[in-house]
């Protein structure tokens, strides 16, 4: 089974009721965090999954909605998990791991061996990339484009075998770029970034602050030939109208367009 459970769809100020946006990819065994932001154990809690459950986490980028959950997670496992249960492997461009050591210095300073221990797998910040953690799940990673302070990346993740052939494509946080498409092939579920509206707000038709629209949303949904689009990372300003940004994309996409609720889980089935 290959299940993606919605933590949070906020931007960095989310709207009221809701938290920063993160997901969880269940396949098999396997429990790959996406993005790890302030709210991340409770975001958990509220689906019943244990942290001590996690077995990768992957950053996109060092900003602190999607990074500030990292020494809380690191904690927890100083505090609950047992001497025979393994720290999660984290994954992340090398200038993103050391904002989080950083992060952590500041934080609670060293753990016992916590942080140390956690397995680490540097991808490249400036080209594509790909890990294999299993050897049936593949973990692309592309460049987005968002920020000099905090360069971004998105995160395709490929199945196949004894899960079923299946893709999903998460953006982050990124303005319009030529690797989306590329990103986000074929994609049975593109996450895609919407922090803003083109409709509601036409002076962001172009992106703006390294981020999207939902137009610019649905156009790479198409571009990329995916199956299906969830609107992901809105700004706290559209509370009471993600109709209209659903709209918006599909103006420019036949397929499926949601905007998700925290909780939400997507079982992907084979065809």
């Amino acid at each position: 089974m290959v299940e993606v459970i919605f933590l949070g769809m906020g931007a960095a100020i989310p709207m009221r009721n809701n938290t920063n946006a993160a997901y969880l990819v269940r396949i098999g065994n396997e429990r790959i965090l996406v993005d790890c932001g302030p709210a991340v154990l409770q975001q958990l809690d509220a689906v019943g999954v244990s942290p001590a459950e996690i077995t990768h986490v992957f950053f996109s980028h060092r900003h602190g909605d999607h990074a500030l959950g990292y020494p809380m997670l690191m904690l927890w496992h100083e505090i609950k998990a047992n001497a025979r249960q393994q720290a999660p492997t984290l994954i992340a461009s090398a200038q993103t791991f050391d904002a989080l050591d950083a992060l952590m210095r500041v934080s609670y300073g060293p753990l016992d061996g916590v942080t140390e221990s956690a397995p680490r797998i540097t991808v490249p910040q400036e080209r594509i990339g790909q890990t294999q953690i299993h050897p049936n799940i593949m973990l692309t990673t592309v460049p987005m484009a968002h920020s000099d302070f905090a360069p971004s990346l998105g995160l395709r993740i490929e199945t196949r075998h004894q899960f079923g052939n299946h893709i999903i494509a998460f953006t982050g946080d990124t303005g319009p770029n030529d690797h989306i498409a590329l990103l986000a092939r074929d994609a049975e579920l593109l996450v895609h970034e919407a922090t803003y509206s083109a409709t509601l707000n036409p002076e962001y038709a172009a992106g703006v602050y390294g981020h999207s629209t939902a137009q610019i949303a649905g156009r790479n949904a198409k571009a990329a030939g995916a199956k299906r689009l969830a609107l992901v990372h809105i700004d706290a300003m559209y509370e009471g109208q993600e109709r209209v940004l659903i709209e918006e994309a599909q103006r420019e996409f036949d397929g499926p367009v949601f905007v998700p609720v925290a909780g939400l889980s997507l079982t992907l089935h084979d065809e």
